[in-house]
């Protein structure tokens, strides 16, 4: 048995974490704010004793054992992970299905523990005012596409095309070497939207941020459709030339931004 949520793009986030589908009453939820100051382990362990505390009375004995020992799980995936850079998170764990989540949400939220089935209605509100998008990197002869839901950003397909060499050399050779370059970067980025479409359709993502050196991107946008080209919403300086980890730091960076104007 599934939940079953009615927002559109909740099925992008669960591309991500597909255990939170579950209806499992052993799941512990938690919704925090970060602390804008930095990560300070004590400034959580004492913020999680309190809504421990206030919750307890509400459980059974089983459900405060289950709470407790969830909660133990949480806490040291939390001073792992040290979340900062983003106003909040909401967390999920779950022993008997292997959940340990933690997800970056683009606003405020109130101290929040439940015991249960995995509460998802707060991110069900976001995903409302802040839709999943496509982020599309591109070259002339390269293209990674990414989702982003709420805070997190999601590797989806990565296409590679033919080699673009311009000739830097005269002779009557040149304009015809020219055009090949010209018709390869050309091939190239038609498959890349060729994926954009599939993506938008199967992700449910309303909405398109496209990043690389400007001549690509200007070519790009004079292949998209139309349908594709309306929904494009801004420009990011993510690279291609940057290393994998750090191309997602930058794009959830700078989404972030753009979600916060």
């Amino acid at each position: 048995m599934t939940i079953k949520l009615h927002v559109k793009g909740f099925s992008t986030l669960l591309k991500l974490e597909p255990q939170l589908q579950t209806t499992d009453e052993r799941t512990l939820s938690l919704y925090l704010p970060v602390r804008a100051e930095g990560f300070d382990a004590a400034h959580y362990d004492l913020l999680l004793n309190h809504l421990a505390a206030d919750h307890k009375t509400k459980l059974d004995e089983k459900q405060r054992k289950t709470m407790q020992a969830e909660l133990t799980r949480l806490r040291t995936h939390l001073h792992l992970v040290r979340p900062a850079g983003c106003p909040a998170i909401a967390a999920f764990s779950n022993e008997s299905l292997s959940l340990l989540s933690l997800i970056r949400l683009p606003e405020t939220v109130d101290p929040r523990i439940e015991v249960g089935r995995p509460l998802l209605e707060p991110i069900e509100l976001m995903l409302g005012k802040y839709p999943p998008a496509l982020v599309v990197v591109v070259d002339k002869r390269e293209g990674r596409m990414f989702a982003t839901v709420l805070g997190e950003v999601i590797p989806l397909q990565q296409v590679t095309g033919q080699a673009v060499r311009h000739s830097r050399a005269g002779g009557t050779s040149a304009p015809s070497n020219q055009r090949k370059a010209e018709n390869r970067a050309k091939a190239n980025l038609k498959r890349v939207v060729e994926m954009m479409e599939k993506e938008v359709r199967s992700a449910e993502l309303d909405r398109i941020f496209v990043s690389g050196p400007e001549e690509a991107r200007a070519e790009l946008s004079h292949e998209l459709p139309k349908p594709l080209e309306r929904m494009i919403a801004g420009h990011l300086s993510a690279s291609l030339d940057s290393p994998p980890g750090r191309l997602l730091i930058e794009i959830r960076d700078q989404v972030s931004r753009f979600q916060r104007r």
